[in-house]
């Protein structure tokens, strides 16, 4: 899966250091440090947004630690090497710009 260029580059408006990388067949988009809002409090983390199909889901954000705070429905997954945590959510469609697919994620975590 190839992404829009004018899409990564609005993804790097709000995390510079973003980057495509491949595993498998499935193309994710690396967000070192992103700004993660929690109810009141901010944080920064490395997220993995995959803009594809994954384990039944349209598109996946996975984090490098579960924000428990946010529900316990949590899991790991080991992609590109390393164990990524997600949150079940569904229902956000691949066919958005990669923008609104990473927006849509995030405010769950709110």
């Amino acid at each position: 899966m190839s992404l829009p260029d004018d899409q990564l580059r609005a993804l790097r408006e709000v995390n510079p250091e973003a980057r495509v990388l491949s595993e498998g067949g499935l193309t994710y988009v690396f967000l070192p440090k992103q700004p993660i809002q929690v109810g009141e409090q901010g944080r920064a983390m490395d997220a993995l947004l995959c803009p594809n199909k994954y384990g039944g889901y349209d598109t996946r954000l996975f984090l490098e630690h579960p924000i428990t705070e946010r529900g316990a429905n949590w899991s790991a997954h080991v992609i590109l090497g390393r164990t990524w945590h997600t949150f079940s959510w569904n229902g956000v469609s691949s066919a958005q710009p990669l923008m609104q697919i990473l927006l849509a994620h995030l405010a769950v975590l709110r």
